[in-house]
């Protein structure tokens, strides 16, 4: 598939045209009790690689193959930077089950994998394209030092974003269900009846605290400060405001444009993305359609229209430096990485990533003292993917690793004496 259109685009599109409510799943709004079960030995083997050191590790999800590429984070800039390991992921050794993303526990003793249960080009059964699984989905817990699985928790089809509180106690999961959208509007359904889940779960034991209503195809979701106030990217464009402060969790949802949005079954923006200033808390809105980054102005909840980054291809996830005074936004079909003043919205400039072997790039996250930005390129979703070490002062690639099939998010695991 050329990196010009969306991964799920054309799966989505089959699934609006070409099945009939009969074929359709049951869709629900939390997964069965009773049925929060899984393997009662999912690769408990482990790996046998040294566990992680003081100068900490670099984690990558390849979507496509159910693997983490392990990489040490003091290799990068030097020749040593390469892929320690590649370790499985997973509840089925034998299916392929599509690890989305990764939340890391602030102590770095555990990471959390979302396990979608899609696989494109997978053909019959549940496991469809990205948004399109049929198969309820899982939130794994690992022990950092072995790679393997001491915890699960089974949620909603189509797990999309993961992320941690301060703290480590709780992880917020999207449910990116594009499926469902597909379904409810073959039906004849009104797109209330589309919206997807924010699981909220205890990382502690592993259980579902709250599984809340949100929007249709809820994907990247980021927290306020204070932790009081959730803000997700959804497919309908829109965000949603989700007050978890409040006993009942209220969600409001915000158009990112006022005038000539459209919704969960033809958006015209399609929010995918967000990024968080650390200074003013200003949400960035990637919305992949319209090739633009929209901003949320946190006190006011009102998007700020005048504030909009246009860019020549679909921004994805960025991040910003510590000061809040820059943001890095990666961005598809030129395959760059724009460097942005928030303040002004200008593009000052932009570090080519394709002449490095970037294809599809995703995600962008630095390292502790800035200087760099690992930046995970998903490929061509049949071949490797890379991560590449982007010195930002100079606006160069230093390194590059080749890693698994669709990786699709890079974090970094905290260093342990």
């Amino acid at each position: 598939m050329s990196h010009r259109t969306p991964w799920w685009m054309p799966a989505l599109a089959l699934l609006m045209a070409g099945c009939d409510e009969n074929s359709a799943r049951v869709v629900g709004v939390a997964p069965p009790e009773g049925l929060d079960y899984a393997h009662e030995e999912p690769w408990r083997e482990g790996t046998f690689i040294p566990p992680p050191g003081p100068g900490g590790r670099i984690l990558v999800t390849n979507s496509l193959d159910d693997t983490l590429s392990l990489v040490e984070l003091a290799t990068v800039g030097t020749p040593d930077f390469r892929e320690l390991a590649r370790v499985p992921v997973g509840l089925n050794p034998v299916e392929l089950e599509g690890p989305h993303h990764t939340a890391v526990s602030p102590a770095g003793d555990f990471y959390y994998v979302g396990i979608s249960n899609y696989v494109p080009g997978g053909g019959s059964g549940p496991h469809g394209a990205h948004g399109t699984g049929a198969d309820d989905g899982y939130c794994l817990k690992l022990d950092a030092r072995e790679n393997r699985i001491v915890g699960s928790v089974r949620v909603n089809p189509n797990p999309g974003d993961v992320i941690i509180s301060a703290d480590g106690s709780t992880l917020y999961q999207t449910h990116f269900d594009t499926l469902k959208i597909a379904e409810m509007a073959r039906q004849g359904r009104p797109e209330s009846d589309m919206n997807a889940n924010l699981a909220i779960i205890d990382a502690r034991t592993m259980t579902r605290k709250a599984m809340v209503e949100v929007c249709p195809a809820p994907h990247a979701v980021r927290l306020s400060a204070d932790e009081r106030t959730a803000y997700i990217a959804c497919w309908s464009d829109e965000v949603a405001i989700v007050d978890l402060a409040e006993a009942n969790t209220p969600v409001t949802r915000v158009k990112v444009v006022a005038a000539g949005s459209g919704g969960a079954v033809a958006p015209r923006h399609q929010p995918y993305a967000l990024t968080q200033s650390p200074t003013t808390g200003e949400v960035w809105v990637s919305s992949m359609a319209s090739r633009q980054v929209h901003v949320l102005n946190p006190q006011t909840r009102a998007m700020m229209p005048e504030r909009a980054v246009p860019l020549r291809g679909p921004p994805m996830f960025g991040a910003f430096t510590a000061d809040g005074r820059t943001l890095y936004m990666p961005y598809q079909l030129v395959d760059a990485l724009a460097v942005i003043d928030p303040e002004t919205g200008t593009v000052l400039r932009e570090v080519q990533l394709a002449d490095a072997g970037c294809l599809n790039v995703h995600q962008v996250t630095l390292t502790p003292d800035e200087r760099i930005g690992l930046v995970v390129c998903e490929g061509d979703h049949v071949g490797p993917g890379t991560l590449h070490a982007v010195d930002l002062a100079e606006g160069t690639v230093v390194g590059t690793v080749e890693v698994g099939i669709f990786p699709d998010s890079v974090s970094i695991l905290r260093g342990r004496p």
